[in-house]
Parts: structure tokens; sequence; C-alpha cells
């Protein structure tokens, strides 16, 4: 497969060496081809659909995320009596001038 023109980098570096401004013809990636627009809606509603369904399994699941009050209630009386293991040593005295 030949390019359309054979020598687009050699212009367009010859005009970048010149200090002359570059036609835009010749930095332009590639010529007409398909549009992207599919692709990136296409993209675009797959990853809404992503999160909309990480959404729904995480909102969604038989209320057994939050417990109730008495559970948390017999959990934190467990803890009441207990005591710091280690004291933490007292502070440094601050000097005065």
């Amino acid at each position: 497969m030949q390019p359309v023109e054979p020598d687009r980098h050699d212009k367009a570096a010859d005009a970048v060496h010149e200090g002359r401004p570059v036609d835009a013809g010749y930095v332009r990636g590639g010529g007409k081809g398909k549009s992207i627009v599919p692709i990136l809606v296409i993209s675009t509603l797959g990853a809404a659909a992503a999160l909309f369904a990480c959404f729904i399994l995480y909102s969604v699941n038989g209320g057994h995320v939050d417990r109730s009050v008495p559970e948390k209630a017999a959990d934190s009386a467990v803890f009441e009596g207990d005591q710091p293991t280690q004291a933490l040593p007292a502070p440094a005295p601050t000097p005065t001038r």
C-alpha cells in the first residue's frame, strides 16, 4: 500500500527546520475514515450501565448492612469496661522563657 503522497514527512520536516508554518494537511494523522462517535457512544453507555449495576448491587442488598440498635448496643457493651493496655507517656513540659 503506497501512501497518497510519499514525501509528506519530508515536506513537513523541511518546513519545521526552516521555521515556516507546516500545512495542516501534512501533519494530520490520517485521511477520512470511520467516525469514532459510535465507539464513544457505545463505551459511554457501557460504562453507565456498569456503574448503575454496581449501584444496584451495593445499595439493594436486603437490608443486611446496617444492624439494628439492640445489636449495636450489645456489641458496644462488651467494650465499655475495657481500659487501654498501655498508658501513653506524659507529654514533655513546655519550656518557658
